[in-house]
């Protein structure tokens, strides 16, 4: 019975410590899966990943799409934002509409300024980004709209009205390791007292 209950105590440490899985958007067949990679600056620079799969696959609702023109994010709880970074982007003041970041609104847009995704444009892309805002804060819980300009044949603006929630890298808690540790251990006794009861185990064949 004992042998059980550590056995159990094992598994759900071990179950605690397993990174959650991580929260994704699907619109028209493509997925995207936006990640807070770190918070720096006090609280006030988020870096981001955004991964978009599925373009031009047989998800893709819509196909058609050749290039990422711009694409922007809101959240107003984390305040205005004040500078921002990515490769082969140019961070814009304002939101995104079918001119590119030209809109209204407390948004986060980056413009492309030459970024080669190749030809044809591949099925996965990765937009690396930091945005930094004037409040302190909020970031590990940034939810907001997201929207996204595509070039090609496809509509060129395209509206995402659901929200992205950003999830950090999952780092297990003190306490999580503490019932790791807990449950390691009992695992050990276990094994060791099983040894001592069935001294064959320890042959060598």
């Amino acid at each position: 019975m004992r042998r059980v209950l550590l056995g159990a105590l094992a598994t759900a440490a071990i179950g605690l410590a397993t990174p959650a899985s991580a929260a994704v958007l699907i619109a028209d067949g493509i997925t995207y899966d936006l990640t807070l990679n770190s918070v720096t600056n006090g609280g006030k620079t988020g870096n981001f990943t955004l991964a978009i799969s599925g373009i031009n696959t047989a998800s893709d609702t819509e196909k058609g799409r050749t290039g990422v023109n711009a694409f922007a994010f809101n959240d107003p709880a984390v305040g205005t934002a004040v500078s921002g970074t990515s490769s082969g982007f140019t961070f814009q003041a304002g939101g995104l509409n079918a001119s590119g970041c030209n809109g209204s609104g407390n948004f986060f847009c980056f413009a492309n300024t030459g970024a080669s995704f190749g030809s044809p444009l591949p099925s996965s892309l990765s937009l690396f980004f930091s945005v930094t805002s004037d409040t302190a804060g909020s970031w590990a819980n940034y939810s907001g709209d997201f929207k996204i300009d595509w070039t090609g044949s496809k509509n060129g603006y395209d509206l995402v009205s659901k929200t992205i929630t950003a999830h950090d890298p999952a780092v297990p808690e003190p306490a999580t390791w503490a019932m790791m540790l807990v449950g390691f251990g009992g695992i050990g006794m276990a094994v060791r007292r099983s040894k001592k009861r069935n001294p064959a185990l320890l042959q060598i064949a």
